[in-house]
């Protein structure tokens, strides 16, 4: 089973809800070829994403330096050097685990093309996962004061946090194990550097195979898009063979006092 509990991470219940909000692309692209899509750490909007936080360069450079007499680079540099190879190594794939949709999380992927967030659980999650040949660790994002978070010397759970401007994601992810496993990955050739070095290649991000009838509950149509998309989702689904139940999110629709949906 490659899910594996990480005494750093805080793995919530299997029966948790899970949401992941996605363009009509990544829907069909998720049916067609059954496979989800884990992304390179260092590819994400987010450039403090697996980095260290200001209070920890801080106190990288309070540190005195090396007793060699020797020149080479700081503590800091090595440090940062270590960052990046872990966020060119890591591949992660973003939930959000709560109990009801999320209007904020709606405008963020977009009005009118297509928007739709397919429904899990935690346990489903795990399943899915079950036949992988890596481990993978999941857990909830901490959302922290990057001037002020101390540092645990631990460089896995530096991907799984994030600054507390993105608190409102509620985010949940599953994380590929990183250097040591994804450096067997035959898919990220070597090739020479001008000045002579090897450097290797990493891909965008891993697939991983899954069957969408046993991770997904449930589609929701996004509350922007419009009411004929419904009657192009439903047949392509009944076309995959996909008993998967869709409908529309009504978060933005008025309510009548005497809509059956109050009484």
């Amino acid at each position: 089973m490659p899910y594996e509990a990480h005494p750093e991470f805080e793995t919530p219940p299997d029966d948790t809800i899970l949401w992941r909000y996605l363009d009509f692309v990544k829907l069909v692209d998720l049916i067609e070829h059954r496979r989800l899509w884990f992304a390179r750490v260092n590819t994400f909007e987010d450039p403090l994403e697996g980095t260290h936080t200001d209070a920890e360069v801080k106190y990288l450079r309070a540190l005195p330096p090396p007793s060699s007499p020797l020149s080479g680079p700081t503590l800091v540099e090595q440090y940062v050097d270590m960052t990046h190879k872990y966020r060119e190594t890591m591949y992660v794939i973003c939930w959000r685990a709560a109990i009801t949709e999320s209007i904020a999380m709606w405008d963020i992927y977009g009005k009118g093309s297509g928007v739709v967030a397919i429904k899990s659980t935690v346990g489903r999650f795990k399943e899915t996962l079950r036949a992988h040949p890596r481990k993978v660790f999941i857990g909830r994002v901490k959302y922290v004061e990057w001037s002020t978070v101390a540092w645990h010397l631990n460089a896995l759970p530096m991907v799984m946090r994030k600054d507390l401007s993105y608190e409102h994601e509620q985010e949940l992810r599953g994380v590929l194990s990183g250097l040591g496993e994804v450096c067997e990955l035959p898919i990220a050739p070597y090739s020479l550097s001008p000045g002579g070095e090897y450097i290797r290649h990493w891909p965008r991000g891993i697939e991983v195979s899954c069957d969408p009838e046993k991770l997904v509950t449930e589609i929701i149509i996004g509350p922007h898009e419009q009411e004929m998309f419904e009657q192009v989702l439903v047949p392509m689904l009944q076309r995959y063979g996909l008993a998967i139940h869709v409908t529309a999110s009504d978060r933005l629709k008025a309510r009548h006092p005497r809509s059956p949906k109050l009484e």
